[in-house]
């Protein structure tokens, strides 16, 4: 069962692979990103019992992973290779087609399976029955995908006005948290994790830990604080809005994440 779900991630990263080579262009992987999730639970959801439980598994993970590829689409389309690419390109140099097989699409396809355990092994259960935990699972689900969105949408309509090209968007969500589409999308699988979480299956807590470690420490955080680090305005701007939240300590010290 396992293997049949390895195996519909490898071929579909390997025809994003094909699809990045002939557009010369390894972006293309990012928009596949939420769709190979809905590989996943696709291939999970018919191997195993028809329930409310897997039906809203499927649902939530779909709903998340098209609402993403559809938004990536259409941002990327008219755009050039995103400049982490070019980068790498640049530094495997005459080996990067090779490279990038292993060290992006290969990668990215394991972290697909590592991300999706709560989903491909919380679809085993026989118990299709939603405890309170589920529910919350859900609603926490909710509130991350929405915060995701409307950040995207956000971002997406400050970059048309003609007045704020050039300008980094401190306003809408990103007058609160420095990364609010982020703090949705770590948001929204530990949500994923409570939905699909029964007696047997903690372990798989793996998956939104993973997530979570890469966006703040791997892929995501660091690589857009580098790219502003020179420039005053981010600077200060990171000085008086948090990454994700502040918590009001006691004696009135506060804790920044």
């Amino acid at each position: 069962m396992i293997m049949n779900i390895i195996l519909c991630v490898f071929i579909f990263v390997n025809l994003f692979y094909v699809l990045a080579l002939s557009k010369k262009n390894f972006s293309v992987i990012d928009i596949g990103w939420g769709l190979g999730f809905i590989v996943i639970a696709l291939a999970s959801y018919f191997q195993n019992p028809l329930g409310i439980k897997n039906a809203i598994l499927l649902l939530v993970v779909t709903a998340w992973g098209l609402r993403l590829s559809y938004y990536l689409l259409r941002r990327n389309s008219k755009l050039p290779e995103d400049y982490r690419y070019t980068k790498m390109r640049e530094e495997w140099g005459a080996t990067a087609n090779l490279q990038a097989y292993f060290k992006v699409f290969l990668l990215q396809g394991a972290l697909m399976l590592i991300i999706s355990l709560p989903i491909s092994i919380g679809m085993k259960s026989a118990d299709q029955s939603l405890n309170f935990v589920n529910r919350l699972g859900f609603m926490i689900w909710l509130a991350g995908i929405t915060l995701e969105a409307l950040s995207d949408a956000y971002l997406a309509w400050f970059k048309k006005q003609p007045e704020n090209k050039g300008k980094l968007c401190m306003t809408g969500p990103w007058k609160f948290c420095r990364f609010p589409n982020y703090l949705g999308e770590i948001t929204l699988w530990y949500g994923v994790y409570l939905i699909a979480l029964n007696s047997s299956n903690w372990w798989t807590i793996i998956g939104p830990v993973t997530i979570n470690f890469f966006i703040l420490k791997v892929s995501g955080v660091p690589l857009t604080e580098a790219r502003y680090k020179d420039r005053p305005e981010y600077l200060e701007y990171a000085k008086r809005v948090p990454r994700f939240f502040t918590i009001q300590g006691p004696k009135g010290t506060t804790i920044s994440s």
